[in-house]
């Protein structure tokens, strides 16, 4: 249930406004501030009578449940509490509450966005965070570099190392200055970016004997913001990796098709894994509170997702238990 309030005065005229209706009525204060309550949202009644106005004039509160009403998507029911505001002995206004049920459309949009509230809550505290070891790391590859510049090896992973922290620093300064909508969308490799992947995170299955296979097929380039797919197709690699605890393998394909005359690039990444029940799949795609425990609260796929809509794709993902995962990501060409 989700609670959203406001005030008025005697006449009525609204004078203070929460924040969940401004989101959500895509009004700020200052465009509603001093209007009639019911120009704005449906008026309240209390049989016929504007309940607002007799809670005003009886100077008593009325809570009223289950009250129907054309919502601010559809009709249904909600719950009202109206109370007098008092100066002194003198009635001078009202406020209203409103919660909304799980009947109610509403709830169901604010379920589906509440992931990107909470990420909202802690990303810009998380950015500063990040930006201090990032400099201690970057430091340290520095000064790999320098020492062991006669070992091909070290001097790869070293310099694909140092390149990702410098797009890492990048996008934090972005993110903090508020302009990380300004995305750059290039002609991309993809294959590369996913040789690029495979780079990065090859050691790190080696460890857990896990092999990686690779079916690249010829395909075009695509306009994409490399940073940010480079980082969905991460998350769903990492989280491969660290489901499978006994070894395994996982697979990289690419492939181009034609789909009602819009071509689209694929790709494919499997994994032969554990697989995720019906259940957890729809966890994954809207990540609540509590339904991770100690491994977080299931943000990265919800992330993925979005990062794939933003570029005008589609994400596919097919599981079964103990049978492994596959994810396949649809890319128009053209966006």
């Amino acid at each position: 249930m989700f609670n959203y309030a406001f005030t008025v005065d005697k006449e009525l005229k609204i004078r203070s406004w929460n924040s969940g209706l401004e989101h959500f009525k895509k009004n700020n204060f200052k465009d509603v501030e001093g209007l009639p309550y019911f120009v704005v949202l449906p008026r309240l009644w209390n049989g016929e009578t504007d309940a607002v106005a007799q809670v005003i004039n009886n100077r008593q509160a009325v809570r009223i449940r289950n009250y129907q009403i054309c919502c601010f998507y559809e009709t249904g029911a909600i719950d009202l509490f109206i109370r007098p505001l008092f100066d002194g002995q003198t009635v001078n206004g009202a406020e209203i509450e409103i919660s909304s049920y799980q009947g109610c459309i509403l709830y169901h949009k604010l379920l589906r966005f509440q992931p990107l509230i909470d990420v909202g809550k802690v990303s810009m505290s998380l950015a500063h965070g990040v930006r201090n070891p990032l400099n201690a790391i970057k430091g340290a590859v520095v000064y790999l570099l320098e020492k062991y510049n006669e070992e091909p090896t070290l001097v790869e992973f070293t310099s694909i190392i140092e390149q990702e922290i410098e797009k890492l620093d990048s996008f934090i300064t972005k993110f903090l200055s508020n302009s990380l909508i300004e995305l750059e969308f290039l002609p991309t490799d993809i294959n590369c970016l996913l040789k690029k992947i495979i780079a990065l995170t090859t050691l790190q299955a080696a460890l857990k004997n896990i092999a990686f296979v690779s079916e690249l097929a010829e395909i075009p380039l695509l306009k994409a913001d490399s940073f940010h797919l480079e980082h969905a197709v991460l998350n769903i690699v990492n989280n491969s990796i660290e489901s499978m605890a006994q070894g395994g393998t996982i697979t990289f394909k690419t492939s181009f098709k034609i789909s009602n005359d819009i071509e689209f690039v694929i790709i494919e990444i499997s994994d032969t894994g554990p697989g995720i029940a019906g259940s957890g799949m729809t966890d994954m795609l809207y990540p609540m509170k509590g339904k991770r425990g100690d491994r977080g609260k299931g943000f990265g796929f919800f992330i993925i997702r979005e990062i794939i809509q933003f570029h005008g794709g589609q994400l596919e993902l097919k599981s079964r238990k103990n049978r492994g995962t596959s994810i396949k990501i649809h890319l128009p060409i053209e966006r």
